[in-house]
């Protein structure tokens, strides 16, 4: 699920520079959208890691009937 992300980042980040800043060189333009799809895979991989661990357990029926 990140690569996909990743990707979307860089295709639009060149598509939005090339359309808006096409005096800034290509190499550079590269290099932003590289850094760009970068900072987007681990911001999602950082908020879309599993927490299975802080899951409450399911409660039984003793617990259910205290209700």
């Amino acid at each position: 699920f990140i690569i996909p992300i990743m990707v979307v980042v860089a295709v639009l980040a060149m598509w939005h520079l090339n359309k808006n800043y096409s005096e800034i060189p290509f190499n550079t333009r590269i290099l932003i959208s590289f850094g760009g799809s970068i900072v987007s895979g681990v911001i999602t991989y950082f908020l879309l890691k599993n927490d299975i661990q802080r899951i409450d357990p399911k409660p039984t029926d003793d617990e259910q009937k205290k209700r």
